[in-house]
């Protein structure tokens, strides 16, 4: 009984890590998610952390679901089932997220889940989600990948062992040291990946004194900008740059393949709005190593920007398992580490 608890707690942590790790590298949110704002309040409010059901597929006035509009992904009430989708409103909004226009009804491929419902009410953690946000505000989504590869790892390659009495060494198998190696390599792949992701970005101004300084444009007028993307590596990157509004309008190159040391321009078309202020345009510019296909990493990359660094990430996994296989480690192999008081790790010993 006792193993099969464990097996049953394995499988559910497994089951957490990977749905999280998808929902990372997606950017999605996958069983877990928590509001970003009040506007479910008091049955899910600020910060509060709350279990989705990703797979649901069935919908109904009154379900609280989770769903992306333009401006990200919200957490709402089904307020009305129509022909064009779903009619969603905030508990604590007086109007629906669709009410003027404001939002179009809410498609089946934009719903991520269905909050789970006990007993007629939420399953939440009051300010679980206040306590991630501290946490996320310190590291990065990378980070957080690295943590769940390096436990799935652990997980994967530490079973079988038995505990024994008044052990002398610490034994890690070689097959496990290679293992957490490996998530390190991949990981910090990754983190250089999306570390040299950024933005491109200008201001100027809507005045009527525009034309007498640069920068300062008349309400209503037009101009073209380049912005420049350069590529400071040695080794060639793949660039795809995105965003744009009502007012900047991006004519391109969206793709670039740029050689080491090299730059190029993306022109951007605005429309200077006729209130008179300073504006800021930005576009996010995502940059992936060239070594994978150009073909493909654009075609992942149609569907998510983080969807290449699974293609990445398997392409790392299979150069690694390759080289595990061709240096003939054997899964007996052993490191013992001598334990002594006072210390934790001392002398490495021989195979044994």
């Amino acid at each position: 009984m006792k193993k099969l608890i464990e097996l049953i707690l394995a499988i559910i942590i497994l089951v957490f890590i990977v749905g999280s790790l998808a929902g990372f590298l997606l950017d999605r949110p996958v069983f877990l998610s928590y509001a970003y704002s009040k506007s479910m309040t008091p049955t899910i409010d600020k910060g509060d952390l709350f279990i989705m059901n990703p797979f649901a597929r069935n919908f109904d006035v009154g379900d609280i679901i989770v769903f992306h509009r333009h401006d990200g992904w919200t957490v709402h009430r089904i307020f009305a089932v129509t022909d064009e989708g779903f009619v969603t409103k905030g508990d604590n909004n007086v109007a629906t997220d669709q009410q003027n226009g404001l939002y179009p009804p809410v498609k089946r491929s934009d719903i991520a889940g269905k909050v789970v419902v006990l007993f007629g009410k939420p399953l939440v953690i009051r300010g679980g989600g206040a306590f991630i946000q501290s946490v996320r505000a310190k590291l990065s989504n990378v980070y957080a990948i690295a943590v769940l590869l390096l436990v799935g790892a652990f997980l994967t390659f530490s079973g079988g062992s038995k505990r024994r009495k008044r052990i002398k060494y610490y034994r890690v198998s070689v097959r496990t040291l290679y293992a957490a190696i490996s998530v390190f390599i991949i990981a910090g792949f990754l983190f250089v990946t999306v570390a040299s992701w950024g933005t491109l970005a200008f201001t100027y101004s809507s005045t009527l004194a525009g034309g007498q300084r640069a920068g300062w444009y008349l309400p209503g007028s037009t101009f073209e900008k380049n912005l420049s993307v350069e590529n400071r590596a040695v080794y060639p990157f793949y660039y795809f740059v995105s965003g744009g509004n009502e007012r900047a309008e991006l004519l391109g190159p969206t793709f670039l393949r740029l050689d080491g040391g090299s730059s190029a321009n993306v022109s951007v078309h605005v429309t200077v709005p006729t209130d008179t202020r300073i504006y800021r345009e930005e576009f996010q510019v995502r940059s992936y190593p060239a070594v994978l296909p150009a073909s493909l990493i654009t075609f992942l990359y149609s569907f998510n920007p983080y969807l290449p660094l699974v293609a990445y990430a398997l392409f790392l996994s299979a150069i690694l398992w390759t080289f595990y296989v061709l240096s003939g480690v054997s899964e007996g192999d052993i490191i013992r580490i001598r334990k002594r008081r006072g210390s934790i790790l001392s002398k490495i010993l021989g195979d044994g």
